[in-house]
């Protein structure tokens, strides 16, 4: 039954943990969704407890996805008193998870195990994930089924190019990582957590400086000042490397042709990242990608510099890819600081949520800036 909720109750329901808003006469707990709202946290806090129906009409000042309305759907707690409606209010989805079922509903959160004797235990969890209903996602949009592996999904159903590119790019959440292989040992090189990054790489880093500094008989050695200038100018160049392999090889989406093949290395390569925006162990780059991406750009750096130079300018960019990575990670799941990371936050999610065709900078606009696709907020 619908659960009738008083404007004075919205009213009270104002802040980032506990989050209310009215739109079309129906109440909604954003409460988990405020630090990751594309427009930014301070526009959702400003209109906490109240209508925002028609802000969210207003296509000019807020224009939101059709991705953005769905999940507000799934965050739905009830009607507002004196009004009616005659949508459902209601959805379940149930997912196996490694511990056991989670079960989420748009009025409560339940966290379900099986006691020792069969049975059913529930306890409330107030934790508010905004999740995908797996059983009503598959039936509207025929698309792949999050509860299975994905990856044989889409190389079975030979999608048409349009109808994959359209879906990949309509975020879906779950409260855990789905499963992209069927296979145990592929499935841990899919995964990567992101600790993993500066603990495989800054000593990769240290020890190509080292090397640019310390030199050989042969090869020479930098000063410790020509070290450090060579090491910034790496870390500005790898800004270009993000925005361009961003750009030109994750989003190259035009140019693929229309084939099961392109759509499965496009969804290993980016697309997985786009489908499910806030998988936390899908969001920084798996170390092997990492390599495949890497070892050209040290190659054609040892090509065009003297070793000492070449290794001074590539442990800077290592430098700068594990900052970005980094970034990336803290602007999908964190509170940011507001000096430049708030802004950089509202500009990526926006890239996620609203356009994903600009805004291809993650640490930085500079490069949208100066090749014109700057994402208008």
């Amino acid at each position: 039954m619908t659960k009738v909720i008083s404007f004075q109750e919205v009213a009270k329901h104002t802040s980032a943990d506990d989050c209310w808003v009215i739109h079309n006469n129906k109440v909604y707990d954003v409460s988990g969704f405020v630090a990751d709202h594309p427009g930014g946290e301070e526009l959702i806090l400003d209109h906490a407890g109240k209508d925002v129906t028609q802000l969210m009409k207003d296509e000019l000042e807020h224009v939101h996805s059709e991705g953005a309305y769905e999940m507000l759907d799934e965050l739905l707690i009830g009607q507002l008193e004196n009004t009616t409606s005659t949508t459902t209010t209601t959805k379940t989805i149930s997912s196996d998870g490694a511990t056991g079922i989670i079960q989420r509903t748009t009025i409560t959160t339940v966290k379900t195990t099986t006691s020792a004797k069969g049975n059913i235990e529930e306890e409330k969890d107030h934790t508010h994930l905004v999740t995908t209903d797996i059983a009503a996602d598959v039936k509207k949009e025929k698309f792949l089924d999050l509860s299975k592996p994905l990856l044989y999904q889409l190389w079975k159903a030979n999608y048409p190019k349009d109808f994959y590119m359209k879906q990949v790019h309509i975020p879906r959440h779950l409260p855990y990582s789905a499963r992209v292989f069927e296979s145990d040992f592929l499935e841990v090189f899919s995964r990567t957590p992101w600790w993993l990054v500066p603990i495989l790489w800054l000593p990769v880093v240290a020890l190509m400086l080292s090397w640019a500094i310390q030199g050989g008989e042969e090869a020479g050695a930098l000063s410790v000042e020509k070290a450090g200038s060579t090491f910034l100018a790496g870390v500005m160049t790898w800004t270009l490397a993000e925005y361009s392999i961003h750009r030109f090889l994750f989003h190259v989406d035009d140019l693929l042709p229309d084939s099961t093949y392109s759509n499965v290395a496009h969804f290993l390569l980016h697309g997985i990242h786009h489908y499910l925006p806030m998988d936390r162990l899908r969001l920084v780059m798996p170390p092997v990608l990492t390599i495949v991406i890497g070892t050209p750009l040290y190659l054609l750096a040892h090509t065009l510099l003297e070793a000492p130079m070449a290794n001074a300018l590539m442990s800077g960019v290592y430098f700068g890819y594990i900052c970005y990575d980094m970034v990336h990670y803290y602007l999908h799941h964190a509170r940011v600081f507001e000096f430049h990371f708030k802004e950089m936050k509202t500009y990526h999610l926006a890239h996620h949520y609203k356009n994903y065709d600009n805004g291809y900078g993650i640490t930085s606009k500079i490069w949208d800036r100066v090749f014109g696709t700057l994402l208008e907020m």
